[in-house]
């Protein structure tokens, strides 16, 4: 029985550290945050029936995501969706996220989203608009184009530049942090 109790323990203290992470890995797989929290419940749900599994705690992250890139993906054939993230993608998006708990293993998630929503704050209006409208809102790039009488390729390319621009500002401050500690 201790040993449950011990298992529990370390779920509670896993699970709540990664909980910001997982969801934002979700959001990125599925693109659609109200079924990434779902999605999100159910993968904390069946790790914690099986963490018992888990051999190091360290492997946590990338055992987590496992788990709901698996539930993540049957969502979306259950919905008949389409998979926002093309499946090439898929392993290029774990590899980002393993990189980046390595490189900045002193910062926890909630740091990291602090640092993301300062950058996104700091992105000039045009760009902002079109991330909120696509990541927040849940418009395809295609609506925002129609919307904002803007070329598609145009919408893809602000997209991509906000991106870029909350990438390099949150790798910066992090960095600069890193530096200072």
């Amino acid at each position: 029985m201790r040993a449950r109790s011990n298992s529990l323990h370390i779920f509670e203290v896993l699970a709540t550290q990664h909980q910001s992470m997982l969801l934002a890995y979700l959001v990125s797989l599925v693109g659609d945050y109200a079924l990434a929290e779902d999605v999100a419940q159910q993968a904390l749900v069946i790790a914690y029936r099986k963490i018992e599994t888990l051999n190091d705690p360290a492997m946590f992250p990338s055992w987590l995501r496992g788990i709901a890139r698996l539930e993540g993906l049957a969502a979306l054939r259950k919905r008949r969706r389409e998979i926002a993230v093309p499946p090439g993608a898929i392993d290029e998006l774990e590899e980002a996220y393993r990189r980046f708990e390595q490189e900045y293993s002193t910062h926890t998630w909630e740091e990291r989203f602090h640092l993301v929503e300062e950058c996104f704050e700091q992105l000039p209006d045009t760009l902002r608009t079109v991330c909120r409208l696509h990541y927040f809102e849940n418009h395809k790039a295609w609506q925002i184009a129609e919307s904002m009488t803007l070329n598609l390729n145009t919408v893809l390319k602000r997209l991509q530049r906000a991106r870029i621009a909350v990438r390099d500002c949150v790798e910066m401050r992090m960095a600069r942090e890193t530096r200072v500690s």
